[in-house]
């Protein structure tokens, strides 16, 4: 199965970059509207400055400088001139004490220069390697402060979008962001948050976090942790799956597993019957994590069929499930229900469970299997 599966979770990883990265341009504009119109001249001035030229990029970097301070329009200026071209960026990074200057504004008591401030940031973190650097030095700590605050939401998603940009593209930031404990704090915040827009944004930056594969075996546990007792999103699936991939097999047998399955089975159980396609993946990756836990304990395999048969009418009917999966030609689900539910089926032979669940979901002769996995 580990064969199989990496080139699809590598898929699932670049789409949600690429969502990501529209995402995050589509907001900053939005936000530029919405949220600082009311700085005066700004909404009337946006319209004259989509296009920032090199020689402008240096003027501004140069008045910020000598002025010690940033105005708003400076600011925006800055921004959208980043968002448009590397050359823009490169040649501000290049003048020394230039980026201080917006860092400073940042750490500010006006929430709108704050805002401001860490939308340029967060623009001038789509540059090199050593421009993301420097932006973790001097800004990093900041930034995880900042993100840690969920009372200014547009401005905790700015700081974590930036966050985000750096550990994503420049190993030399994230080893500075790690150095000043992003991680811990990130899953503290993980472990408290009750929106799930805000969640979803800390499960981004812990996803991409984990591709330097530096935690240990412990703080994957309390990633994990996170999520017991809450009802699993696509991204959490996203995020648990790749724990259990970075864990050693005997790391599964740990307090939350039986919560996690609970959580996986539930959601299973909210998509069958719905329309399936958009929810591929996170299918994929729920049977996946009930997967790890049956290979890991055959205790796991009692537990999943004891939970589903107290749910009854409410646990999810796997048969139902494989078949919509068929119908609708998602043929990589389909493969991998097929294998989860033969070793279920082998596992929990003795089992007094499977046998009170194959009462009213026979599995083993309903499932209509796509000719092209015979």
């Amino acid at each position: 199965m580990d064969v199989d599966q990496q080139p699809l979770v590598e898929q699932i990883r670049n789409q949600k970059r690429n969502e990501l990265k529209l995402d995050q341009k589509s907001h900053r504009k939005k936000e530029l509207d919405r949220n600082r119109a009311g700085l005066g001249e700004l909404h009337h001035s946006i319209g004259v400055i989509e296009h920032i030229s090199e020689h402008e990029i240096k003027g501004l970097a140069g008045r910020i400088k000598r002025r010690k301070r940033c105005e708003p329009l400076d600011l925006v200026r800055l921004s959208y001139g980043f968002q448009q071209s590397r050359e823009n960026i490169s040649h501000f990074v290049r003048i020394t004490g230039a980026i201080n200057v917006i860092v400073k504004e940042l750490t500010g008591h006006d929430y709108n220069l704050q805002l401001l401030a860490a939308e340029c940031l967060c623009n001038l973190s789509l540059g090199d390697d050593i421009c993301c650097e420097k932006i973790a030095s001097f800004a990093g700590t900041y930034l995880i402060a900042l993100s840690e605050n969920p009372n200014f939401r547009p401005l905790q998603q700015t700081c974590l979008w930036t966050l985000q940009n750096i550990v994503g593209s420049s190993s030399k930031g994230a080893k500075v962001l790690f150095s000043q404990g992003l991680v811990v704090i990130l899953i503290r915040l993980l472990s408290t948050t009750a929106d799930q827009e805000a969640a979803d944004d800390i499960i981004m930056t812990l996803e991409l976090a984990l591709n330097y594969e530096q935690e240990n075996e412990a703080t994957l546990a309390r990633i994990v942790k996170c999520f017991v007792g809450k009802v699993l999103h696509p991204s959490s699936l996203r995020l648990l799956h790749k724990c259990y991939n970075l864990m050693p097999t005997e790391q599964h047998l740990h307090e939350s597993s039986v919560e996690i399955i609970h959580g996986c089975l539930n959601f299973l159980s909210s998509v069958t019957g719905t329309h399936l396609h958009p929810q591929a993946a996170p299918i994929l990756l729920s049977v996946r994590i009930l997967a790890h836990h049956v290979v890991a304990g055959q205790q796991y395999v009692e537990e999943i069929f004891r939970y589903l048969v107290q749910q009854q009418q409410q646990a999810v009917k796997f048969s139902v499930l494989f078949n919509g999966c068929a119908a609708e030609e998602l043929l990589p689900v389909c493969k991998e229900l097929l294998w989860f539910l033969g070793q279920l089926h082998t596992d929990g032979a003795n089992s007094e469970g499977m046998k009170l669940y194959l009462s009213f979901d026979n599995f083993v002769e309903q499932l209509s299997v796509p000719r092209a996995l015979l």
